[in-house]
């Protein structure tokens, strides 16, 4: 059973390399090539740009997860521990979009 089935737990404190986070990214390169070249399962060159345009988005996606984490009261240790880097890389990093980007509007 997966550690993910589990709702006690909690997320890991650092970024974890293992069977849930390979599954997840395989499904999301197959997706992403099924969605945009079929033709092209298990060519090598498809993979590479799926994987390419997922590290790309990911990076942009980033920016606005740790502005929401600022915005629910993480502090910059704390995210810097979840991202796996440095304090003073991840303040440096992210802390301009944290403090401009103007978050999303609730609907309610």
């Amino acid at each position: 059973m997966s550690a993910l089935a589990d709702p006690h737990r909690r997320y890991p404190s650092r970024p974890v390399c293992d069977d849930d986070t390979e599954l997840a990214l395989r499904s999301a390169v197959g997706t992403l090539v099924s969605a945009r070249s079929p033709m092209w399962h298990g060519d090598a060159g498809a993979v590479l740009h799926a994987l390419a345009s997922l590290a790309a988005e990911i990076s942009l996606s980033l920016s606005d997860a740790v502005a929401d984490a600022r915005d629910q009261d993480y502090s910059w240790d704390e995210i810097a521990e979840l991202l796996g880097r440095q304090k003073r890389t991840v303040k440096r990093g992210y802390a301009a979009h944290a403090k401009t980007r103007r978050p999303p509007i609730d609907p309610d």
